[in-house]
């Protein structure tokens, strides 16, 4: 399973939920981060309904308010091996890879 840590929150789910009842299922995630988490109504989740999300929302990860120390915290029971650190609509793809990466370097678990 490929779990994608920013949407599963914006969803209102807590991805350590599903670390715990599936250890050892979760070899690679996404690593994505929003400058807030919106309250979303069911039928937008299901209908993927996230552009409101995409235009200025997201941001470098590391920069937002998805908490990455408490995550990786249990990446042994999860199983991570591998990150795929994203931002679906960067205005500076390289500054914003370059900011997320200066971040997750520095998160220790």
């Amino acid at each position: 399973m490929e779990m994608d840590l920013g949407w599963i929150s914006v969803a209102g789910k807590d991805p350590l939920t599903y670390f715990k009842r599936y250890p050892g299922r979760f070899p690679m995630v996404h690593v994505k981060d929003f400058k807030t988490l919106p309250k979303l109504e069911p039928d937008q989740i299901a209908n993927f309904d996230t552009e409101p999300l995409e235009h200025g929302n997201m941001t470098a990860a590391g920069s937002g308010v998805i908490d990455w120390k408490r995550i990786f915290a249990k990446s042994d029971e999860a199983g991570l091996q591998h990150y795929f650190v994203e931002h679906d609509s960067p205005q500076d793809p390289w500054a914003t890879l370059s900011d997320a990466y200066k971040y997750l370097s520095t998160v220790k678990f």
